[in-house]
């Protein structure tokens, strides 16, 4: 199979793209910069193009030069804090970047598509669902989003079923939770990326909210594992998965974190904010679907941890 992934170089396409190449995949890897901390991970067989999502000539390009791609995972977007700051560039990028795409894609009659959406699509609380996992066929409401970036997101899956209706060419969404590892460096969720990966430097973390507020976390390699499996498995149930995670309050991730290094400085942020979205999310469908056992959140956080130092060549005895 060859498979493009948009957002190659990015947190999330980064991982999907090192998954590939251990499935033993062809990988183009297309976004908007050329990392080499991250092509560093890459092999020397994965393409990789720099361009923008968002310019439909160089989206169709990608496919007049590559006329062997089969499947697509989509995970290029502009995240929350960006597209606040940009709307106008945040909707190209996130409206009329995934359009175009779907559009390409069913031109050229691919075998699927997959695209990275996210728990922020069921809106501003989880109080709108009550104490209880969210589940794919609970309404969304325009009306209870606060960030661009999560409609786009809910814009994005109804233009995949219209596509996918018209053409015949699947398109199948994946609702992420708070996304952690190593190796992020933009958005909302840095932080999730912070919380161990500044410890195992031996540096200090504040986390932006109370040691009481409660997230869903998936980490990042799992996550990337469900992408492939959704991608390449014969036949599929449905187009929407929620990827699934644990819940847990940010106290119990820093004592996770000190499991592995006890000398850890992690703070809160007592006056902060509380999470804006959902922190139970239902992932009977997604399971049932692949039968895949996501790492437990004590082996991820070790896993996340033990990165930072393989990839930054630091020493730690608790790493032998």
């Amino acid at each position: 199979m060859s498979f493009l992934v948009t957002g190659g170089t990015g947190f999330i396409g980064s991982y999907v793209i090192r998954c590939l190449q251990e499935h033993g995949e062809q990988v183009v890897s297309f976004g908007r910069s050329a990392d080499p901390e991250v092509l560093s991970l890459f092999s020397s067989e994965v393409k990789v193009i720099v361009g923008d999502i968002g310019d439909p000539q160089q989206v169709a390009a990608i496919f007049k030069d590559h006329p062997d791609i089969d499947h697509i995972v989509h995970a290029a977007y502009m995240m929350g804090v960006e597209s606040e700051a940009e709307p106008p560039a945040a909707m190209r990028v996130n409206a009329l970047g995934p359009a175009t795409l779907f559009a390409e894609a069913c031109a050229h009659r691919v075998e699927r598509v997959v695209f990275v959406s996210s728990e922020s699509i069921y809106g501003k609380s989880q109080a709108i669902y009550g104490d209880r996992p969210v589940a794919e066929e609970d309404y969304c409401s325009p009306s209870d989003h606060v960030f661009n970036y999560s409609l786009t997101k809910l814009l994005n899956e109804h233009l995949a079923a219209k596509y996918e209706a018209r053409y015949g060419v699947p398109i199948v969404s994946v609702r992420a939770p708070v996304v952690f590892g190593h190796g992020r460096k933009h958005g909302t969720t840095v932080w999730a990326s912070d919380f161990a990966s500044l410890p195992a430097r031996g540096q200090p973390v504040k986390l932006p909210f109370p040691e009481n507020d409660s997230n869903c976390y998936i980490y990042v390699a799992d996550l990337a594992e469900q992408i492939y499996q959704l991608s390449t498995k014969p036949s599929l149930g449905f187009r929407i998965y929620n990827s699934g995670g644990y819940t847990l309050l940010a106290s119990e991730l820093a004592t996770l974190v000190r499991e592995v290094i006890p000398e850890a400085r992690i703070a809160f942020t007592s006056d902060g904010s509380y999470s804006l979205f959902i922190n139970q999310m239902d992932d009977r469908r997604i399971r049932e679907e692949l039968g895949y056992q996501l790492r437990s959140m004590p082996a991820a956080i070790k896993e996340h941890i033990e990165e930072v130092w393989r990839t930054e060549r630091l020493h730690y005895p608790a790493a032998e």
